[in-house]
């Protein structure tokens, strides 16, 4: 049932923005006090180009993630792109300075803060960039950005598209005949399971393909050589444990875990990476003595069974380094983090029981072994699946053999993606 007509939805929006656009300013430096924004760059979120760039007749592909997981998504799309024969350039947008980082080293795309969803700001950023086409990336959605593209006649794409169970609710109250307005205005989705598809067709979009998720097919980054060299006579002598992206809570039970198989000569040095860094002189005084800290430029020796990796960019080597990792957000019902980026590093792989955003890649990894899920957050049963790795060798070829051939069916699938947005939207030059 239509309650409203979308364009009077649409006006409504454009005339909010209306109203907080003296805030934004506000808004921004607030965040740059909380380390949030980078003040060199403020510009970009008003649609400002932070570079000089020209295409010279060449195609540009724009990449559109909130933060650091859709980003990762968007570089694993923009390596298939090249794979697939495009030959011009690959401009990622986002919202975050983590993402920013993530980025940096990345020679191969050009970055920027994306702008606001004020209708004049993204405007100003099509003018400038002139887009060949437009890339949303799991489920970002903002209104201008798609109706403002449509304007210039510019195509627009989902990729990895997902959307909550929440959002989706959410998209209900507002009714399936409005939401149907702006999601027909989307050329082509690319879902990440049967269930999404649904989802979107319900909301009104014409051309959904199921496909999977991106981050599945990020192949493994060069780890930092220098990193490498600091842990070269401990990872002789020491299993090295990862714990990826950890949650307040989580920690304490790793902890005690490692202790115990410690107590029993398992030799295990436990790398600890919280999911937010702040948090890391709080788990240093979990043990004592108080653990090392890498953002204090500590790390470990021989005899330490703890250290703190707490500064960006890093879990690429750390993966490199350990034979078992442990993927956070999962002891408590937090949701999980998505564990398929640490099958592309060839080691054995543990989450824990709450595994509800990212449940579809956590049974596909079940279903080829490529990943073992516990059962409870106890300390008993993390220890127990840690010797069980820790002391068999079959295990350890298993995961191996599970992560090469889950890996090349990803990339096989990612690449069938890029093929169909370059082919079918005429972006070879």
């Amino acid at each position: 049932m239509r309650f409203f007509n979308p364009k009077q939805i649409l006006y409504f929006y454009d005339f909010l923005w209306l109203l907080i656009t003296p805030l934004i300013p506000i808004l921004l430096i607030y965040r740059l006090m909380i380390g949030k924004e980078e003040i060199s760059r403020i510009r970009e979120r008003f649609g400002y180009s932070s570079i000089n760039i020209q295409k010279k007749g060449e195609k540009l592909i724009w990449l559109h993630g909130a933060s650091l997981g859709e980003i990762v998504s968007a570089t694993s799309l923009s390596i298939g792109l090249r794979e697939v024969g495009f030959k011009g350039k690959i401009l990622i947008t986002s919202g975050t300075i983590t993402s920013s980082y993530f980025l940096k080293k990345n020679k191969d795309v050009i970055h920027q803060y994306h702008p606001l969803d004020n209708r004049k700001w993204v405007n100003r950023f099509l003018n400038f960039w002139k887009p060949d086409i437009l890339i949303m990336v799991e489920s970002e959605i903002w209104p201008n950005f798609i109706i403002c593209s449509k304007n210039k006649k510019i195509p627009i794409i989902m990729a990895s598209a997902q959307v909550s169970d929440s959002s989706f609710k959410r998209m209900s109250k507002i009714g399936y005949d409005n939401t149907n307005f702006l999601f027909s205005q989307i050329d082509l989705i690319f879902t990440t399971d049967e269930n999404q598809t649904k989802k979107f067709k319900l909301m009104g979009a014409d051309k959904v393909s199921t496909s999977q998720s991106l981050k599945a097919s990020l192949p493994p980054i060069l780890p930092d050589e220098n990193i490498i060299k600091k842990f070269q006579n401990i990872s002789s002598q020491r299993n090295i444990v990862l714990a990826a992206s950890t949650r307040e809570y989580e920690e304490e039970i790793l902890i005690n875990c490692v202790k115990k198989l410690n107590q029993e000569s398992f030799k295990i040095l436990l790398i600890i990476v919280p999911r937010h860094i702040k948090r890391s002189s709080i788990i240093s005084k979990l043990s004592n003595p108080k653990i090392k800290i890498k953002s204090k430029n500590e790390f470990p020796n021989l005899d330490d069974e703890f250290w703190i990796s707490d500064t960006y960019g890093e879990l690429p080597t750390l993966y490199s380094l350990s034979e078992i990792v442990f993927v956070g957000g999962s002891l408590h019902p937090y949701g999980g983090h998505n564990p398929s980026e640490a099958c592309h590093y060839n080691t054995g792989i543990i989450i824990g029981p709450h595994t509800e955003k990212c449940q579809n890649i956590v049974n596909q990894m079940k279903k080829e072994k490529a990943i073992i899920q516990l059962n409870s957050n106890s300390v008993d049963e993390l220890t127990e699946t840690f010797k069980m790795i820790l002391s068999n060798n079959h295990v350890k070829n298993d995961f191996k053999n599970a992560s090469f051939l889950l890996t090349k069916e990803w990339t096989k699938e990612r690449n069938k993606v890029a093929n169909n947005v370059v082919k079918n939207f005429n972006l070879i030059n």
